[in-house]
């Protein structure tokens, strides 16, 4: 139905409102903004007056140009004729945050598809302007949006305007349905005939009283039981509950199969084509170089002018703000993960408004898709998503010191001193602890007392390293340490393997493999840790209790020694930083000899052939003071060492580093943005093309057995492994963690991070407390595959013929 079919003036839509709509239609997501003014009452859309109130979800169908509430039952089935508003309201504390989606359909009119943005804009205004608003179109909405709806959705045909209201519970009509995606679930109505299925998918035959649930051959466990979940959903939101569920496996016999086929009017199991007949859930692939690119919209000149303002690398200062707030739109494109409308808090209505409207340009102007994201996100409400393509974002209320805010009880699981307290933890020892504690701060499953075994890669075979030599690493070479320790009445194993940041590529695989094997000698239950030189873990460093040191050069660098290491030194002089929070994490690290190696926030020992210097930069606190005066026995045994403050040096110092030269003078722990934990679903598609799907307010729940999941701390990543994932997915668990940081946006190091690979049922505390509640016995309780297909026989014994 177009605009003129709107019979009734004195609907909210008045003709001033169809006057709008013909001024977006052709945009079909602009936003027309009208924020309250204070001390002004502004008229509640009736519709809206009990939305957000609550946590959970609220959907609107777009009904004769008005958001219509849509019943509960039928969460999740949409109408490809309709277009639809959707809410999802989170509560923290007592506090709201909003998610707006406007969904359009594929044979939705461009009437409706106006109106539902129009709505969504009534609807935020109705929340303070604050909700993140999305437009979603049918087939290619957002994970997020997909996990709202546990069963998945489901596409019909038709819509308000053609008259499917209600579909007759006895309705013989067959249709077929693919059930398509690993986890969050779409159902589409496809061809009712068999070379429309393939052996990868799960496929739901609806034939009125009677549901077929196909089950795949290829199919996995999860996916079974999706489409198992599905099929309930359309039996009771088409059926009312009255048709029975049958499931197609390969325990059925051959007269339940016969009857599927004979009932589908096609084919047999022979005719139904391979797994990669379904194709990809994502059905487009860039091929242009992703250049992330800023653009500033304003009308401060006077006219409303679109300038670009920067590519990746981008600042967050690039958001021009003020004390009260930004005053200007931006728009983000990130060419692969959609676009970002930033609004600023100063900016006019006029700017919220072209900045939509140029969004939108984009999609024809750089050839986009039309389903192709866009996202209006307000100032001081960034998602961690907008904020990864910003180096050094900084919060409001940003936690000094560490890289993500921790709670305080990942801090105290991270202390291993049974009497630390926590709420000690002022600004000054975050910041401190920043610097010297190591990296994946809450890893810390116990004190390091355990058993350490060590070996070196020499002609990628492991040499065990002597005892007595432990803690001493070469930054040419690549190691294996097997660390031991008892928890619970039983050994536990962690397996880190170390590559210098200049041994060679074939040594750092080797060590991979090598850690493996290791792992596979104690039954696959050690936690695989992938250590690169300069980013230890804190668990790391505390297991060589004070006496590490990483020297430069290596075994294969033909460096001499010098004190029976294999030290590069050429001329008797050496230079190490040290750092540490604690006697047990003290480390040093030899540093070339020269000025830019220093650091006015650190300590280092200067070790020449005639003296040896303590020098103290004029950040270092107190303690690293004590730590450096504790290490100069390690790496300077037969020498008191000369301290000396920094802009207090002799020139014999500066002589020995070849002069005087620049330096860092401060340390910055803001070197990336501030993100929350992120978990990401990782697999291969049956066409081989590895994907992620982000998994948006993620628990527990949502570790797939299945399957590799991918949980990015912000600081760290953990591959967890499902014990039922096959032997292909265990071996690429790595790649798939080191593809996700090559396509992360962020300014983190790829190469840097601490990556560890964890088994099922095997997690550490550090895993855990980044999940909102944490049950050890939730696997035991989760109902299996044949459990539910007992309860669908159960189901259709009581339902009457």
């Amino acid at each position: 139905m177009g605009i003129e079919g709107m019979t009734s003036p004195t609907t909210p839509l008045t003709m001033m409102m169809k006057a709008s709509l013909l001024a977006c239609l052709v945009l079909a997501c602009c936003s027309v903004e009208a924020r309250s003014v204070p001390g002004v009452n502004r008229t509640m859309y009736p519709a809206f007056e009990d939305a957000g109130k609550r946590a959970g979800l609220q959907v609107w169908r777009i009904e004769n140009f008005e958001a219509v509430p849509y019943p509960k039952e039928n969460y999740g089935k949409f109408y490809s004729g309709d277009s639809y508003i959707i809410l999802f309201t989170r509560e923290n504390k007592g506090n709201f945050s909003w998610d707006i989606h406007f969904w359009l359909g594929k044979e939705t009119s461009q009437d409706e598809a106006g109106a539902a943005a129009i709505l969504s804009v009534e609807l935020d205004d109705s929340l303070g302007g604050g909700p993140v608003q999305h437009r979603e179109v049918q087939d290619h909405e957002s994970q997020q949006f997909l996990s709202y709806f546990k069963a998945g959705i489901r596409y019909l045909p038709g819509g308000v305007a053609s008259g499917f209201h209600h579909v007759d519970p006895d309705a013989v009509e067959k249709r077929l349905f693919q059930v398509k995606g690993k986890r969050n679930v779409r159902v589409r109505q496809i061809n009712l005939d068999v070379s429309a299925m393939n052996k990868g998918d799960c496929f739901i035959l609806d034939v009125g009283k009677e549901i077929y649930v196909y089950v795949g051959q290829k199919s996995k466990r999860t996916e079974r039981l999706k489409a198992i979940s599905a099929a309930n959903q359309i039996r009771d939101q088409d059926h009312a509950g009255r048709a029975k569920v049958y499931v197609i496996d390969a325990y059925s016999n051959e007269a339940e199969v016969a009857k599927f086929f004979e009932e589908l009017g096609s084919g047999s199991p022979s005719d139904v084509p391979d797994e990669s007949a379904g194709g990809d859930d994502e059905s487009f692939e860039k091929n242009q170089e992703s250049v992330v690119t800023l653009y500033k919209v304003s009308d401060a000149s006077g006219d409303m002018e679109m300038e670009k303002v920067g590519q990746k690398p981008l600042h967050q200062n690039m958001l021009v703000s003020t004390e009260f707030g930004g005053q200007d739109c931006f728009i983000l494109d990130t060419v692969t993960s959609g676009i970002y409308v930033w609004i600023g808090k100063g900016c006019t209505k006029e700017e919220k408004v072209e900045a939509m409207k140029r969004a939108q340009k984009f999609l024809t102007t750089n050839n986009y898709p039309a389903w192709t994201t866009i996202q209006r996100i307000v100032e001081g409400a960034e998602p961690s998503t907008f904020k990864q393509y910003f180096s050094g974002w900084r919060e409001a209320s940003d936690q000094v010191g560490l890289g993500r805010v921790f709670t305080i009880e990942q801090i105290a699981a991270s202390m291993p001193e049974p009497d630390f307290d926590p709420s000690t933890l002022h600004a000054d020892k975050l910041r401190f602890l920043a610097k010297n504690s190591g990296k994946a701060f809450g890893f810390m499953p116990d004190n390091g007392t355990g058993n350490v075994e060590v070996w070196r890669v020499e002609d990628f075979e492991l040499v065990p390293v002597d005892p007595a030599m432990h803690g001493m690493f070469f930054g040419g070479d690549s190691y294996v340490v097997k660390y031991t320790y008892e928890k619970n009445g039983r050994e536990n194993y962690i397996i880190y393997f170390w590559q210098g940041k200049d041994s060679t590529t074939d040594e750092r695989a080797a060590s991979a493999i090598h850690a493996v094997r290791l792992d596979n000698e104690v039954g696959g239950k050690a936690i695989q840790v992938r250590v690169t030189q300069g980013h230890e873990p804190r668990h790391f460093l505390r297991i060589f209790k004070g006496k590490m040191i990483v020297f430069l050069g290596g075994r294969a660098s033909g460096f001499r020694n010098l004190r029976d290491h294999d030290t590069y030194d050429v001329d008797g002089t050496r230079l190490f930083q040290v750092r540490g929070t604690c006697a047990d994490d003290v480390r040093a690290v030899q540093v070339a000899e020269v000025a830019a190696s220093l650091s006015s926030d650190d300590m280092f020992v200067l070790e020449t052939p005639s003296a040896t210097y303590l020098w103290h930069g004029k950040g270092a606190s107190d303690e690293e003071k004590e730590f450096a005066r504790n290490a100069v026995a390690l790496v300077s045994p037969d020498r008191e060492a000369t301290p000396i403050n920094e802009g207090e040096e002799p020139a014999e110092f500066w002589d020995a580093i070849g002069g005087q030269g620049s330096y860092l003078s401060s340390f910055d722990s803001h070197g990336i943005p501030l993100l929350g934990p992120r978990l990401f679903h990782c697999h291969i598609t049956p066409t081989g093309k590895f994907r992620v799907e982000e998994i948006t307010d993620y628990k527990q729940e949502d570790l797939d057995e299945d399957d590799i999941m991918v949980l990015d701390s912000g600081d760290e990543i953990y591959v967890w492994v499902g014990d039922k994932s096959t032997d292909e997915e265990k071996q690429l668990g790595m790649k798939m963690a080191e593809e996700y940081l090559k396509t992360d946006p962020s300014d983190r190091n790829h190469a840097l991070n601490v990556i560890f690979t964890i088994k099922q049922g095997e997690e550490p505390a550090s895993f855990k407390t980044l999940f909102p509640s944490w049950d050890p016995k939730m696997w035991e309780s989760l109902p299996s595959y044949e459990d539910v297909k007992r309860e669908l026989a159960e189901k259709n014994a009581s339902i009457e013929d």
